[in-house]
């Protein structure tokens, strides 16, 4: 069926989930026209948890969602990281970065039900969902189907954030890199006996890495991330010992692991859209890099990158041309680098099997945690506050 004539936006937004959705809201109170597109309806069973840092958090504040999901949240006071079966750590406090807290942890599935509610209400937005992108018949000329119906949309800018991947990326042919990691990562919730106190835990062990993260009602986000054939005997094994197993890795730091939900497993590799900028077209989130989770770096990279298109398009009224996105893309580069390179190499070295190699690693966070000044300028840059970050990134207060 041939579209009807295009309907014409200031924006079309590719991509509804947390990250479209969170930009279409921090342009709500603009006077931009906005189309947002995505696939599929929210969905309660994401099972995903996120470390947010702080500056997210403040991001979520700002866009008005966070009082609605702040009870499911649970703060990040301290960071502490180890290497199990060898001496050294690293310590990160929310205290000596000048922090109340360095962030919050939130199920995924929360966080997009708010997000969706607000769409909802949102004005000058006009929301597609489910749709499907099929064919993009000009440089600024969307078509997709909702409904067996064929719709042709229009727009002078196009934000592509549908996902890893991303069939705006695709369409556009733009070249990706793929670097398979041979890793799952199993995601659960485990109830312990003793309260976490705040305190977020990563564990480098034999060819991976354990993070137990703060919930409320003494709970943790249990992120298992091992060798793809490792875990396939892992999510075979009851409950009980696969607590046993966490148990294990982890020692009583919490103490005692008393129960574990339902496992869910994704494969881990990191994927990268080989530029950012096409025309009139930006890529974001996980349709410009998909980043292992080893460092909680890639849903907060991508609010960063939401916080800087936000405050260019303000800059100039929303009227951004081709050179306007490329300067964004460029501002938002040393963090994209900073970003990635922490999660691959993290991924990468503690992938392999322990080695001598792991002596130095020790040694290394040994170091660190002895030099207060570089761990709160480790913390800046991981948090999107080096140098001055954009205005959605910032408290109140600030």
């Amino acid at each position: 069926m041939q579209a009807a004539k295009p309907l014409h936006y200031d924006l079309i937004i590719v991509g509804g989930g947390l990250v479209g959705a969170s930009l279409a809201l921090a342009l709500r109170e603009t006077a931009l026209n906005i189309a947002l597109v995505e696939a599929r309806l929210p969905s309660a069973n994401d099972a995903r948890l996120f470390a947010l840092n702080i500056s997210s958090v403040n991001l979520l504040k700002h866009i008005g969602v966070w009082s609605h999901i702040q009870t499911h949240a649970s703060p990040i006071h301290h960071v502490h990281v180890s290497q199990r079966g060898h001496f050294g750590a690293v310590n990160l406090s929310a205290e000596e970065a000048g922090l109340d807290e360095l962030g919050q942890v939130l199920p995924a599935c929360h966080l997009e039900a708010a997000l969706h509610e607000a769409l909802l209400q949102a004005p000058h937005l006009t929301l597609y969902r489910p749709a499907q992108l099929t064919q993009m018949a000009t440089d600024d000329t969307l078509i997709l189907t909702q409904h067996n119906e064929t719709i042709a949309l229009s727009a002078p800018l196009i934000i592509g954030a549908d996902g890893t991947e991303s069939t705006l990326r695709e369409l556009l042919s733009i070249p990706t890199e793929t670097i398979d990691y041979h890793q799952t990562a199993i995601v659960s919730r485990i109830q312990i006996a003793r309260a976490h106190q705040g305190v977020a835990y990563e564990r480098f062990c034999d060819g991976g890495a354990l993070a137990m993260l703060p919930l409320p009602n003494n709970e943790c986000a249990s992120i298992l991330s091992v060798d793809t054939a490792k875990a396939k005997s892992l999510l075979a094994l009851d409950n009980a010992a696969y607590l046993a197993h966490c148990q294990q890795l982890m020692g009583h730091r919490l103490g005692r692991f008393l129960s574990v939900s339902e496992r869910q497993s994704y494969p881990l590799r990191m994927k990268r859209a080989l530029r950012a900028v096409t025309q009139n077209v930006f890529l974001l989130g996980n349709a410009l890099h998909t980043l292992h989770p080893i460092a909680a770096q890639g849903f907060n990279l991508a609010l960063y990158e939401v916080a800087c298109l936000v405050e260019g398009m303000q800059k100039i009224n929303g009227r951004l041309s081709a050179a306007d996105l490329a300067r964004i893309s460029e501002h938002t580069e040393q963090q994209q680098r900073a970003s990635i390179t922490v999660s691959d190499k993290l991924a990468r070295f503690f992938s392999k099997p322990q080695s001598a190699l792991s002596c130095l690693a020790g040694l290394s966070m040994a170091g660190l945690d002895c030099l207060p000044p570089l761990k709160k300028h480790f913390i800046s840059i991981m948090t999107g506050r080096a140098g001055t970050p954009p205005a959605l990134l910032a408290s109140n207060q600030e």
